[in-house]
């Protein structure tokens, strides 16, 4: 199991941070992703797995004005 912004979701071997931002529609530019408090740059997402125990937030910047 993990959580991924603050909801239990269920971790399988070998999940990357793309598969889970596409699985659970993430399809907004400007998304920031941290993984138990550590930022990962989008460049990495296809290549960093999240291990079971993990906490992963996607943050969607939003400019405003």
């Amino acid at each position: 199991m993990i959580v991924l912004n603050n909801r239990e979701y269920p971790w399988r071997e070998g999940i990357t941070i793309t598969e889970l931002l596409d699985e659970n529609d993430f399809v907004y530019k400007g998304i920031v992703v941290i993984i138990n408090a550590d930022p990962v740059h989008e460049s990495l997402w296809a290549i960093t797995e999240i291990h079971d125990g993990d906490e992963v937030r996607a943050i969607h910047m939003m400019a405003g004005g």
